[in-house]
C-alpha cells in the first residue's frame, strides 16, 4: 500500500461515493471513479470495504440519514404534514439519492431502509395530537394510506418535476396538506360511525 493510501478512512471513501451518487446516480458509480474522486487507485477502497455492494450499501445508509435529517424540519407547523412533504421534496431535489434508496439494487437492504425510516418517523409521531386516542389498527390504516400516497407521488415527481403541474395542481406542499387531511378526516368519519 502506497504511504498516501493509507491516508483514506472508510468514510472519506463514502462521502466521495455519495457525492458520485448524488450528482450523477449509479451510472457515474465504480470503484475507479470513487478512486478517481479521492485521487487515488482503488486499493484504498478495497482495504475498507470488502466488496463493491457493501459500498454501495454504504451510500444508500448515508442517503437514508440525510433524508432522515430533512424529515425533521419543520414546515407547516404540522409534523406528520410536514414529513411527507418533506420525503416528497426529498425525492424531487435528490433525485439519484431517492432512487438509490429504494431502487431494489439490494432488496434485503430496501427492506431494511423501509423499516428504519418507518420507525424513525413512528418515534416522531409519539405524541402527535391529531393520533391522540386513536387504536393501533386505526392508526396504521391512516398511516399505511398516506404512507401509499406520499410513495407514489414521490416516485411520480422524481421522474418528472411537472407531474401535477400537468394535471392543473400548482403547489405541491398544499395538495400533500389536503390530501393528507382528507385521508385522516376519512377513516375518522368511518371510525366514529362504526363506533
Amino acid at each position: 500500500m502506497s504511504p498516501r493510501s493509507a491516508q483514506f478512512g472508510r468514510e472519506e471513501i463514502i462521502g466521495a461515493a455519495f457525492n458520485l451518487v448524488r450528482e450523477k446516480g449509479w451510472d457515474g458509480f465504480s470503484v475507479q471513479a470513487v478512486g478517481k474522486a479521492i485521487n487515488s487507485s482503488t486499493m484504498p477502497i478495497y482495504s475498507h470495504f470488502s466488496n463493491v455492494r457493501e459500498l454501495e450499501d454504504a451510500v444508500c445508509q448515508k442517503a437514508l440519514k440525510l433524508l432522515k435529517e430533512h424529515m425533521l424540519e419543520e414546515r407547516t407547523g404540522d409534523k406528520w404534514i410536514d414529513q411527507a412533504i418533506t420525503y416528497v421534496r426529498f425525492a424531487e431535489e435528490e433525485k439519484f439519492l431517492f432512487r438509490c434508496l429504494w431502487d431494489g439494487r439490494n432488496v434485503e437492504l430496501c427492506k431494511e431502509l423501509g423499516k428504519e425510516l418507518n420507525e424513525f418517523i413512528s418515534g416522531t409521531l409519539v405524541d402527535y395530537p391529531l393520533f391522540a386516542g386513536l387504536d393501533e389498527i386505526e392508526m396504521k390504516m391512516i398511516r399505511l394510506t398516506r404512507m401509499m400516497f406520499a410513495q407514489k407521488l414521490a416516485y411520480w415527481l422524481n421522474a418528472n418535476s411537472n407531474y401535477l403541474k400537468d394535471k392543473g395542481i400548482p403547489d405541491t406542499d398544499e395538495y400533500i396538506r389536503r390530501a393528507s387531511r382528507a385521508i385522516y378526516d376519512g377513516f375518522r368519519l368511518q371510525f366514529s360511525a362504526q363506533g
